[in-house]
């Protein structure tokens, strides 16, 4: 489109510079009327509006030259996602079966003497004392292994725990409160105390507790707060 007003401009150049010229001459020949100068002013005005159309048309031909070139958008940096933290485990909670009185001390190397039984004799667990029928509860989350009613250690039920470890309680009052295959919870009542176990009746009112890891007697105390 630009080359075709080009064109027509130079076209009209080219009329405009005979015209002046025959004019040019007409003037050394006649002297001019009123007329012959209107006419020569309109020339004239033509010529300069032609003129202004092609300014106009070269300024918009190069205008894109003068024009600012975009910037190039910035990229923009996805932070980098944060690890999460794995959470740190609980430590294992563990709690007295009874809160009472130790009455049978720890000594599963060193004999100790037993009055009911007239001998020295190691003891592998704790005698926590307690009332007639208080409850007895799971020292920590567990199955429960075995339940039974023995001569000498009366009502005694095993709980089965994680990384090894195992707990006893002997001369229970009952066994009717859980089963072999109940899954329990720390803190869970179990039995309640009574006088169940023979070989330790000249104590009174009782729980005999062991904690075993691996087959291996463990002191309770290092365990608890």
């Amino acid at each position: 489109m630009l080359n075709c007003i080009a064109d027509a401009f130079r076209r009209a150049f080219y009329r405009i510079r005979e015209n002046t010229r025959a004019i040019l001459k007409r003037i050394r020949c006649i002297s001019l009327s009123r007329q012959s100068w209107a006419r020569i002013g309109s020339y004239a005005a033509l010529a300069l509006l032609l003129c202004l159309l092609g300014a106009a048309s070269y300024a918009y031909r190069n205008r894109s030259a003068s024009q600012p070139q975009p910037k190039a958008a910035l990229a923009v940096r996805t932070p980098s996602p944060t690890a999460t933290p794995e959470p740190t485990p609980e430590p294992i909670r563990w709690v007295w079966p009874l809160e009472g009185e130790i009455v049978g001390a720890y000594s599963p190397d060193t004999p100790v003497w037993s009055g009911t039984l007239g001998q020295w004799q190691t003891h592998p667990g704790l005698d926590i004392a307690g009332s007639p029928g208080e409850a007895v509860y799971a020292c920590r989350d567990g199955i429960v292994a075995d339940a039974w009613s023995d001569r000498l250690w009366g009502n005694v039920i095993v709980l089965e725990h994680e990384d090894g470890y195992s707990s006893v309680y002997a001369g229970l009052n009952t066994l009717k409160l859980v089963s072999v295959g109940d899954a329990v919870t720390t803190g869970q009542i179990i039995s309640a105390v009574g006088d169940s176990a023979a070989c330790e009746a000249e104590k009174a009112w009782h729980i005999h507790f062991e904690l075993k890891q691996d087959g291996e007697s463990v002191d309770f105390r290092t365990l608890v707060d």
